[in-house]
């Protein structure tokens, strides 16, 4: 839906239910909060009364913000009518200041952060407007930042170990310098390093700043100085155990080192590896991202007009001129993602690897895989997070986070809050990464093992936690999501 379209609607709706709000508390002496702060509002303004769609956007933004924050969870949050957890505005408005978490938090939001606190979802939350730059950079791009543009080998070495170098960036510090994929970081600054010290050096590291690292490439050291600078990481990558490739996805995203995402880093990769018989992937503490990208790219595994799955959502009913909030089951096709033809790796054996930070968009790829297919899996039960969310920009500025979805197999079963269950249970991911390949060498094993008949603990009777303002961190499962565009009006 295109932002003109929903910013109608929203106005619409909030215009009428100030025209309904006036036309009842003029006769009435027991108006509520909200309807109160309206009505006194529009006086000082200067406004009349019923307010028009034009005024709408000269009351107070405290005012604007609350009633769009309020009609983006009547019409989207999936819980809202379905488990009747949305009440009347009044049982949120002017709340906040009687309850001491809130006390810190942005005078003119803080009523809108305590009714989303009230909706059970953990996923369902509003950022005001300090957020949004945040938000952006969460949902559209992949991890960057000051660093030296590789990653290391976290498969066959732990944190104690030596820094060995699995991925070099396509583009950054240590591309100039010619590292490669097996050298050792012996040194940096004459200091030696094992992966934490790698980690811990880079994240303090600032743009510009000189590191002389010693590298180890077979009996050949080598000193070479390099700058850290800002780079942006890719979020596949390719490695190799004997002749099995282990492809490994970080995150769903739209804009990553190729302007086509994710989805682009995995066509890629899957060119690149078109010679494979098996492939193992590797979804381990992939916390999810964009469906969009994650169903495009299970459409890659599988032939041509293979249902992906269902999504059943919360969506706008303008029947009858009245909008409002409609549950609908629709079917997910490759079509739906720009996948026209066979999948790329149709007919390669595949092996996924997963644990418990394996969610949302992760989960959604695996299970239309290994509902179409006999793909098996190893490592842990996965998160158990089979919805997804819209992420809604606000009047403000802010965004509205609001799940909206939940998903089913090809099967119509689902794995939300139990998660998904692996064919062979690891306990790392060394071991996990050993066994697949094992599989995918033998190439004979099939998917026996289903959703697990247990709650994963992660959405204990869907309740919130109550720690305090949203904290953003790529690792909180955003995914999946979807953006729906609205105005961005700077106040």
């Amino acid at each position: 839906m295109n932002k003109t379209t929903l910013f109608k609607i929203l106005v619409s709706i909030s215009t009428f239910f100030l025209f309904s709000c006036y036309t009842t508390t003029t006769d009435n002496d027991n108006e509520g909060a909200f309807e109160m702060a309206l009505i006194e509002a529009a006086r000082e303004q200067g406004l009349s009364i019923p307010i028009s769609e034009d005024d709408f956007e000269l009351l107070p933004i405290k005012l604007q913000e609350f009633e769009v924050a309020y009609e983006l969870l009547d019409l989207y949050y999936i819980y809202a009518h379905s488990k009747h957890e949305l009440g009347d505005r009044n049982d949120y408005f002017g709340q906040a200041k009687h309850i001491a978490r809130y006390k810190n938090y942005p005078a003119d939001y803080k009523d809108i952060y305590y009714m989303f606190d009230q909706m059970s979802c953990p996923f369902t939350n509003y950022f005001d407007p300090s957020f949004s730059k945040d938000i952006v950079d969460a949902l559209y791009y992949s991890e960057y930042g000051v660093g030296f543009g590789l990653r290391l080998d976290t498969i066959n070495y732990s944190s104690n170990d030596q820094a060995v170098i699995a991925n070099v960036y396509p583009e950054g510090p240590a591309k100039d310098a010619g590292f490669k994929e097996g050298d050792v970081i012996v040194s940096i600054d004459k200091m030696s390093v094992t992966q934490n010290d790698f980690m811990l050096i880079e994240e303090r590291s600032s743009a510009g700043e000189k590191y002389e690292f010693v590298i180890a490439r077979g009996d050949e050291l080598d000193t070479v100085s390099i700058l850290a600078r800002e780079v942006q990481a890719p979020t596949v990558y390719i490695n190799y155990k004997g002749d099995i490739p282990i492809i490994t996805i970080t995150e769903f995203t739209d804009t990553t080192t190729l302007v086509t995402g994710t989805y682009g880093e995995f066509k890629e990769a899957l060119e690149k590896t078109a010679d494979a018989k098996a492939t193992v992937i590797n979804l381990a503490d992939n916390g999810g991202g964009s469906v969009n990208l994650c169903e495009a790219m299970a459409a890659e595994l599988l032939p041509k007009n293979t249902t992906l799955g269902y999504v059943i959502s919360a969506e706008i009913d303008s029947s009858d001129y009245e909008y409002k909030q409609r549950i609908d089951t629709t079917i997910m096709l490759p079509s739906d993602y720009g996948v026209e033809g066979d999948g790329i790796a149709k007919n390669r054996y595949i092996v996924f690897i997963q644990n418990e930070n394996t969610a949302s968009c992760s989960e959604l790829m695996i299970s239309a895989v290994t509902a179409a297919r006999n793909a098996p899996v190893v490592g842990t039960r996965s998160y158990g997070k089979g919805i997804g969310q819209y992420y809604i920009p606000t009047i403000a500025g802010g965004f509205a986070g609001i799940t909206s979805s939940q998903f089913l197999d090809k099967n119509k079963n689902s794995y939300h809050t139990f998660g998904i269950e692996p064919d062979i249970k690891t306990s790392s991911l060394k071991d996990a990464v050993d066994e697949a390949v094992k599989i995918a060498e033998e190439g004979t094993m099939v998917r026996y093992a289903g959703y697990s008949d247990t709650p994963s603990g992660h959405f204990p009777a869907l309740a919130r936690r109550g720690d305090g303002k949203p904290q953003l961190n790529r690792r909180d499962h955003f995914g999946a999501f979807k953006v729906i565009k609205s105005p961005v009006h700077s106040k």
